[in-house]
């Protein structure tokens, strides 16, 4: 009786570990994208509908009156697939020809490799907005509110699966 029970429990342990392992490689985590400014800035919130005429072109300064630029990382990546789709309606393999597109009237949309370097742009940057990973954060920057949202808020419109 002690062997079967002892069986059947490490059976069970197994098929959760399986379980996990193949969870965890085929489902990824809900990822929560900040939209950043640097800490200087008088900005609070932007309406969701303002930032994408300023990623489309269609409207040139922040609600503050500074000249906008956007600084995100691969927009070809899957935790930046959400955000190609909300601010410019391309897919992530159509949104590299659009900036480009963009960038041609001016430096509009930047692009860079890493969390740190996304950091400095935003930091350096009058007027430059940026989009990254939460956990990366640091005290040069402060973080939007996007419809009057935060990152860890119900319905936030930056939230990457």
């Amino acid at each position: 009786m002690f062997r079967s029970a002892t069986r059947t429990l490490l059976f069970g342990a197994a098929v959760l570990i399986v379980f996990a392992a193949v969870g965890g490689t085929t489902f990824s985590a809900v990822k929560n994208l900040a939209l950043i400014v640097s800490s200087g800035s008088k900005l609070s919130d932007i309406p969701l509908g303002d930032l994408t005429k300023l990623c489309k072109g269609t409207q040139k300064t922040l609600p503050d009156g500074k000249s906008f630029q956007l600084v995100i990382k691969n927009p070809s990546s899957a935790e930046m697939r959400i955000v190609t789709q909300k601010l410019f309606g391309a897919t992530p393999e159509d949104v590299r020809p659009a900036i480009a597109k963009l960038n041609e009237k001016g430096s509009l949309i930047k692009i860079v490799e890493t969390d740190e370097d996304l950091l400095r742009a935003v930091e350096a940057t009058p007027g430059a907005v940026g989009l990254l990973d939460v956990y990366s954060i640091n005290s040069s920057v402060k973080v939007l509110r996007v419809d009057g949202k935060l990152p860890f808020d119900v319905g936030y419109a930056f939230k990457a699966y």
